[in-house]
C-alpha cells in the first residue's frame, strides 16, 4: 500500500498543542499515588485490573522492543510496519524472545507501557498477543478515565516522558520489584534508571546484550 500523508508514526498526536512535563505532579495517599495531568484536581484512582499489582512487574513497550521501531498508523489500515524504514520486518517478530526470558518467572506480571495503550487501546492490543502472554497482563500505564478525560489531559500524558509515566504507575501499584523494557530512555527519572532495560529501536529484544541485561535484572529481583 502506498505511504500517504495520513500515515503517522504511532504515538504522534494529531493535536499541535501539547502541555509540557511540568504540567503534572505526583500525589500520594495511603495506598496509591495519582498523577495530576492538568491544573484541576484529580482524585487518586486504582487501575482497573485484577489483580492490580504483583511482586514483580515488567513494564513492556512494544515499538522498538518486540519489533522494529518504524511503526506507522493509518485511519483505514490501522497499525503496520513501515515498508520504507523497516523493510522485511514484521509486527511482534521478537515476541518469542520475551516469552523465553519470562518462562522461568511464571509469577512475573506485565503492564503495557506503550503508545498502543492509547491507540488502538489496551484491550485491542492484548487481542493481538498470544493467550499465554496475554494472561500475564494486569493493566497499562494509560487509563482512559483519568488520562483521557479530556483533550488536555490526554495531550499532557502523551508529552510526559515515558519514564515518568512508568514511575507514576509503579507508585500506584506498589510492586516489590519492577523492570521496564523500553527503547525510550530520554529524560528517564534518575531514581528509576536502574529499573530500565534499554533497547535499541531497530533491534529490540533481538539483541543478545539486551536479553542478557533483562535476564540479569530478573534474576536480581527474584533473588532479592
Amino acid at each position: 500500500m502506498d505511504h500517504t500523508s495520513s500515515d503517522m508514526k504511532l504515538g504522534q498526536s494529531a493535536r499541535p498543542e501539547v502541555m509540557t512535563g511540568t504540567d503534572f505532579e505526583t500525589r500520594s495517599d495511603e495506598s496509591f499515588s495519582s498523577v495530576n495531568m492538568t491544573s484541576s484536581h484529580l482524585e487518586p484512582y486504582i487501575p482497573a485490573s485484577t489483580p492490580r499489582s504483583a511482586d514483580l512487574i515488567v513494564y513492556l513497550d512494544l515499538d522498538g522492543v518486540l519489533h522494529h521501531e518504524a511503526v506507522l498508523w493509518h485511519p483505514n489500515r490501522g497499525i503496520y510496519m513501515s515498508p520504507y524504514e523497516a523493510a522485511g520486518h514484521t509486527l511482534f517478530e521478537w515476541l518469542p524472545f520475551l516469552e523465553e526470558e519470562l518462562a522461568p518467572y511464571p509469577s512475573a506480571a506485565l503492564v503495557l507501557s506503550s503508545s498502543w495503550c492509547v491507540k488502538p487501546g489496551y484491550a485491542k492490543t492484548l487481542e493481538r498477543l498470544p493467550e499465554q502472554l496475554r494472561a500475564r497482563f494486569i493493566g497499562g500505564t494509560y487509563h482512559k478515565r483519568v488520562h483521557g478525560a479530556d483533550p488536555g489531559t490526554l495531550a499532557s500524558f502523551q508529552s510526559t516522558p515515558r519514564g515518568m509515566q512508568i514511575l507514576a504507575d509503579a507508585r500506584r501499584r506498589k510492586p516489590r520489584h519492577w523492570i521496564a523494557l523500553d527503547d525510550d530512555a530520554e529524560d528517564w527519572p534518575s531514581q528509576a534508571i536502574d529499573n530500565l532495560v534499554a533497547c535499541e529501536g531497530t533491534s529490540g529484544l533481538s539483541s543478545p546484550e539486551v536479553r542478557r541485561e533483562l535476564r540479569r535484572k530478573l534474576m536480581r529481583c527474584t533473588a532479592a
